[in-house]
Formats: structure tokens, C-alpha cells, sequence
């Protein structure tokens, strides 16, 4: 018997409402589901924590309370763990501390999927940025990146809590476009890393260069986790 997902989501909702979009419908597109019985067993704990987008204040109530939610889900017998925030995996190492169930961080699976001979561009939180999440990641792989100048962190977090708050979404999309057209034209970069969950949903499905979705990376990697029982 296959053990559930476990997903630790609430940073914020609607990335993980959309994360949980993603794999049923990738369930049934790359694994050919089409039964109720059929679908991973998933346990989505939506965790309203303190956030810390730009600001580490609060960092230590919010791990706290992720500690408490990696115990209660693992004693539900999950079979594989992550976090639907990219943000949040500053702490995956305290995290794991608290379970036998290894934390898949999303971080981690989007470099491992970035095209070796690319350069890309960073988009993220500005906690993210600042703390290296992506840089420290790429850079243990030999990916070359491009960071966004300090001035553009505010414009990125004000897109971010544009989606936390139900803005439009049309407008949020705009805003990123411009930032994500003026880094392609003036680095040159080949790629573009979508590094915060809540930049996928105000970024156009086509671009004229590759982009990856942390959603979306991590939404394939569960379910191969899932049917395949195998490591991407």
C-alpha cells in the first residue's frame, strides 16, 4: 500500500491550492489515473504561520509551529514530506530533526533540473535572496545566475503579497514581465527561476526563454516519488 504525501502548505494558500491542482491533474496526464482509487492518498496541513518573506522576526514562532506539523503529519505514516514554500526551506534542516521521513526541498529539485549550461536569473523572496537560499544551491552544481539588484527586492515582494492578497492577477503579471524582460535584456541570462510558490501564478505559461516553476517541479516530483517509488 502506497504511503499519502504529506504537504505542509499555508505559505500562502493559494500556492498550495495550486500545488494540489497540479498533481491531480498531472495524476492523470503522466500516470494515467482515471479512478477515485486511483489518485494519491494526500495530506495537505495549510499552516497559517507568521510570514517571513523579508523580515526573520518572526522566523522562530513559524518554526516552531512547522516543527509541531512535521510531528503530527509523520505520525500519520506519510511516505515523503516537503513544503510548499521555498522560503520556508531555511529550516528544513531543524525540520528534519523532527522526523524519520526525508523533507523534499523544492529548492533542491529545481537546481537539479536547471540546465547545467545555463545561466539564469533569480527570482525569489527577498529572505530567499538574502539568505542564498537558490545561490548556495546552484553554485554546489557549477550554475552560473544572475541575483536581482537590492532595489528590485521590494518590487518582487510587493508582487508576492499582491498574490497573497487576491490582487489582480493581471496586473501582478505585468509587473513581473517587466522585471523578468529588463534582467533577460540586459544579462543575457538563458533561464528564469520562479524561486518563491507564488510567482508561478502570475507568470505567463509561454516566455521567450526556458523558466522553471518551482510548483510545477515539485508537483512532478512527488507524484514520481508516489507511482514510481524512485528518486527524480
Amino acid at each position: 500500500m502506497k504511503q499519502p504525501i504529506g504537504i505542509i502548505g499555508g505559505m500562502g494558500p493559494q500556492a498550495s491550492s495550486e500545488l494540489y491542482r497540479l498533481l491531480i491533474e498531472r495524476a492523470r496526464a503522466n500516470y494515467g489515473v482515471r479512478t477515485n482509487d486511483a489518485y494519491p492518498e494526500i495530506l495537505i496541513d495549510s499552516v497559517p504561520v507568521p510570514d517571513f518573506l523579508s523580515d526573520t522576526d518572526q522566523m522562530e514562532q513559524a518554526a516552531k509551529m512547522l516543527e509541531d506539523r512535521v510531528g503530527r503529519l509523520t505520525r500519520y505514516g506519510i511516505g515523503s514530506l516537503t513544503l510548499a514554500c521555498n522560503t520556508a526551506c531555511i529550516l528544513i534542516d531543524r525540520l528534519q530533526k523532527r522526523t524519520n521521513v526525508p523533507i523534499i526541498s523544492v529548492i533542491d529539485e529545481v537546481a537539479n533540473r536547471i540546465n547545467k549550461s545555463f545561466r539564469v536569473l533569480l527570482l525569489a523572496s527577498p529572505t530567499s535572496l538574502r539568505m542564498k537560499l537558490y545561490q548556495n544551491a546552484l553554485s554546489s552544481l557549477g550554475i552560473l545566475f544572475v541575483v536581482p539588484k537590492e532595489e528590485d527586492y521590494g518590487k518582487i515582494e510587493l508582487i508576492i503579497r499582491g498574490v497573497l492578497d487576491d490582487d489582480d492577477r493581471q496586473k501582478l503579471m505585468k509587473q513581473l514581465v517587466e522585471i523578468a524582460d529588463r534582467y533577460r535584456k540586459e544579462t543575457n541570462v538563458d533561464g528564469i527561476v520562479l524561486g518563491c510558490t507564488e510567482l508561478p501564478l502570475v507568470f505567463p505559461d509561454r516566455y521567450p526563454i526556458q523558466f522553471y516553476s518551482s510548483l510545477s517541479i515539485l508537483a512532478d516530483v512527488l507524484l514520481k516519488r508516489y507511482y514510481t517509488e524512485e528518486v527524480v
